[in-house]
């Protein structure tokens, strides 16, 4: 079942390769536009992240703070 799964996936990479609007371009300009595509990655991925911050800092138990005031 899973290297059915692989085999599935392997001839669909080679036939999105073959018909890729890409493979019409230069190979430094496919470089330029994989680089892009990756940093859209990461730029999600850093919402994606700071979403998780937000939510796990939204759990925590909020306590007060006890602010100690000296009178003369």
């Amino acid at each position: 079942m899973v290297a059915e799964a692989e085999a599935d996936t392997e001839r669909l990479m080679d036939f999105w390769s073959r018909i890729s609007p890409l493979n019409c371009l230069p190979t430094e300009t496919r470089g330029h536009f994989r680089a892009a595509q990756k940093e859209m990655l990461l730029a999600v991925r850093s919402l994606v992240d700071e979403a998780i911050r937000y939510v796990e800092e939204a759990e925590k138990p909020r306590t007060k703070k006890r602010t100690k005031i000296e009178v003369q």
